[in-house]
């Protein structure tokens, strides 16, 4: 959808094809037996400004289109972490906030030690802005050994857990991994810069302006919602209940799409399904053999379970509560309001499953490189979803949409230059 809005909005005539009946995938929003809607994404978000790029770039601004709907982007409350020997912790975004917390919690020594590691992450966020979220990470890309050094290459999440050498927060970095669908032994340090990200940019989530939406604070489906109207603004063309069964390529570009009503011809084409589907099903098996071998080694990441109740407890604003083994394996709550009642959503890591919709699983700093890569070997083939090089994050998708559209648009450009050039 994010890409979709992108090209169209550049000139092209786009067509988005989705299997299901309804737009948006896993944070498509769908109503309970008690008339309320739901969905299975974060109630809280980080790292707002890859969307509100993504809405200034294809029409009107993020907060504009969200006022007409009746709803804003607001900063959200800290969650409650509890931990395992029933401590508890509310622990501020805000940079002096954190340290005079963890100062009056703990000690003196344990909030420097905590904010040392958070400098050292401000760091790696730095690294990896222009190694896959900003600009594409290349297929086989070489990284030197200051970039290396910069992206804690050789640490583990496991590894930065242990040198905060405090059982609560070593089980609130070790749950970063975990929220990842991955384990800190086998994930890199670098995905902890979701701890940094956390205390630069805050945390947010959707507030209705009219009191009978109330239902929706924290729904952040509200956004997919938005962006399926900037597709209507936009003229693209959505194809619901439409499978794509194959992508054409001829002579090294591809050509076109295999739906079950027949072939539809297409200048270029952005695969947001997982890559073991897009490679393995909808290309022909010589193809893409770069991308087979690098997938050959990696794994889908592992899902939370997510389950939806209807609480008899009015309250009056999101609350989101972390609850921590002593391995840090997360149980995320977030209630919400709902009039005289309340939604509670729980995401629940400590029942996993395998989903390749969910991403990649990380297992050592070499899946950092196998990632498949958002531009192709194939001409035209375009890659982006939560198995990119940016990584999984809600926010890391929409810039992963955002690095396919400038491609597809740079390859286009090109294809059409050398058309032009043939004909003079």
């Amino acid at each position: 959808m994010a890409a979709a809005a992108r090209l169209a909005k550049l000139g092209h005539a786009v067509d988005l094809y989705e299997r299901a009946g309804v737009l948006g995938g896993s944070w498509a929003p769908y109503e309970l037996a008690a008339g309320v809607l739901v969905d299975d994404a974060p109630a809280v978000l980080g790292f707002p400004a890859p969307w509100r790029d993504l809405f200034r770039k294809s029409g009107r601004p993020l907060e504009a289109e969200l006022a007409r709907s009746g709803y804003a982007l607001v900063p959200a409350d800290s969650p409650q972490l509890i931990f395992v020997d029933g401590a508890t912790l509310v622990l501020p975004t805000d940079r002096g906030a954190q340290h005079a917390t963890l100062s009056l919690a703990y000690s003196r020594a344990v909030a420097g030690r905590w904010e040392a590691l958070l400098d050292q992450l401000d760091d790696v966020w730095q690294a990896l802005r222009r190694l896959g979220l900003e600009s594409e990470l290349p297929a086989r890309a070489h990284l030197g050994r200051q970039q290396r050094r910069r992206l804690m290459r050789g640490q583990t999440v496991a590894d930065l857990a242990a040198e905060v050498a405090h059982p609560h927060l070593s089980a609130l970095v070790r749950s970063i991994a975990y929220g990842f669908g991955a384990v800190p032994e086998h994930t890199p340090a670098l995905v902890t810069v979701e701890l940094a990200i956390r205390r630069t940019f805050g945390r947010w989530q959707i507030q209705p302006m009219m009191r009978e939406a109330a239902s929706d604070a924290g729904r952040s489906s509200v956004l997919v919602q938005a962006l399926a109207g900037r597709l209507e603004q936009r003229k693209v063309m959505v194809r619901l209940n439409t499978p794509v069964t194959g992508i054409r390529v001829e002579a090294g570009r591809v050509t076109g799409i295999r739906t079950p009503t027949g072939e539809q011809p297409s200048a270029a084409v952005v695969c947001t399904v997982d890559p073991w589907h897009a490679v393995g099903d909808l290309l022909a098996a010589p193809l893409a053999k770069g991308t087979r071998r690098h997938l050959a080694r990696l794994d889908p990441a592992k899902a939370p379970t997510i389950r939806h109740l209807v609480v008899d407890q009015a309250i009056p604003a999101v609350r989101e509560t972390l609850a921590l083994s002593a391995q840090g394996v997360p149980t995320i709550t977030y209630q919400r309001p709902a009039g005289e009642r309340s939604i509670r959503t729980v995401h629940d890591f400590e029942n996993l499953t395998p989903r390749p919709s969910y991403g990649i699983a990380w297992n050592g700093f070499g899946t950092f490189h196998r990632r498949p890569a958002v531009t192709t070997e194939i001409a035209g083939l375009l890659l982006a979803g939560p198995f990119s090089p940016a990584g999984a994050s809600p926010s890391a998708v929409v810039l992963s949409a955002a690095l396919a559209a400038d491609s597809c648009q740079n390859y286009l450009s090109s294809v059409s230059g050398h058309a032009d050039s043939s004909r003079n």
